[in-house]
């Protein structure tokens, strides 16, 4: 008995049948089969609806979550720039950001890339140095400032190749 009814469901996958309305094939084991009136849900329906109403509610609290999350980052952010300009005194004074700047100490204490961080370009070089008193420092800045405004500086590009020869341009 039991291989018999084994054998009727493998038979029920092997026949197909064409939809009268779509023209789609399916199979006679996927058919839902009923007369006139659509038959009352059975447990298995009432399943199927309820895991696509929890799927529908898992899909929006993600949608809440992600969100959620965003406005924390961005919280996280404002609070930690905040905190940055409490403990920036040179920098955030000055309307730097201290993510452009890059420490060299000699000649100058930093090398302000301004803009460079929340534009990704650049829009000027700043030499940024402390305000000095002893007459030799203060000599090397006068002589820093003469000449970037006598524009004596050159712009030199480095190459490097495969084989690790270096080209300067």
């Amino acid at each position: 008995m039991n291989s018999e009814l084994i054998k009727f469901f493998s038979v029920q996958r092997q026949i197909f049948g064409v939809c009268s309305c779509c023209g789609d094939i399916f199979r006679l084991s996927d058919a839902k089969v009923y007369l006139k009136e659509k038959p009352q849900p059975d447990w298995m329906d009432k399943l199927h609806k309820s895991e696509e109403r929890l799927d529908k509610q898992e899909d929006k609290i993600n949608a809440e979550e992600a969100q959620t999350r965003e406005i924390a980052r961005e919280k996280g952010r404002k609070a930690a720039m905040a905190s940055t300009k409490k403990i920036d005194t040179i920098f955030t004074p000055n309307n730097y950001n201290a993510d452009d700047a890059k420490v060299m100490f000699h000649p100058v204490d930093f090398l302000i890339f301004n803009g460079m961080k929340e534009k990704n370009s650049i829009d000027n070089l700043v030499l940024f140095d402390r305000e000095v008193k002893e007459a030799a420092q203060k000599a090397l800045q006068k002589s820093v400032e003469k000449t970037v405004e006598k524009e004596n500086y050159e712009w030199i590009t480095m190459q490097v190749s495969e084989d690790g020869s270096v080209e300067y341009k």
